[in-house]
Order: C-alpha cells, then structure tokens, then sequence
C-alpha cells in the first residue's frame, strides 16, 4: 500500500490542480481518504504514483510525501 501526503497551494489554478490529483489517487485505487491531506492507495508501485504526481501537480508551489506502508491496520478517530 502507498501513502501520499500533500499541500496544494490555494492561488487561481487550486481547483484544477485538486481535480487532477483525486483523478490520480482513483486511478490508484483509494482505500482511505479521511483527511484533507493524506490517502492511501492500493499499489505497491510508487514510482508510477510518484511519476503521476508530477504531471498532476506543480511543484513550484505544490508538495507531495509518497511512501510505502509495511502494515494494512489503520484506525480512524474523529467524526465520520
């Protein structure tokens, strides 16, 4: 499974970068998606998200963390 944190900035292009991110991230296959900022995906290919990142993404003003997860457990806390 990969994990992808992110912070878009918010400027004219928020929108269509947003947009262009979710479109990767069910490409992927979301397996959760409880924040703002942070999915995880079912892939082990991170180099192919990381690549798909990059075309969705600007990263003069975008970040974006991409990691592998060792364990498939995860518990949520707060509001549904």
């Amino acid at each position: 499974m990969i994990g992808v944190t992110f912070s878009i900035k918010y400027d004219a292009t928020y929108s269509e970068r947003y947009q262009k991110l979710y479109e990767v991230f069910r490409r992927f296959g979301i397996v959760k998606d409880r924040t703002t900022s942070c999915v995880f995906l079912n892939t082990e290919d991170g180099a192919a998200v990381k690549s798909a990142l990059y075309l969705a993404l600007d990263y003069t003003k975008d970040k974006a963390v991409v990691f592998t997860t060792f364990s498939h457990t995860m518990i949520d806390f707060g509001v549904n």
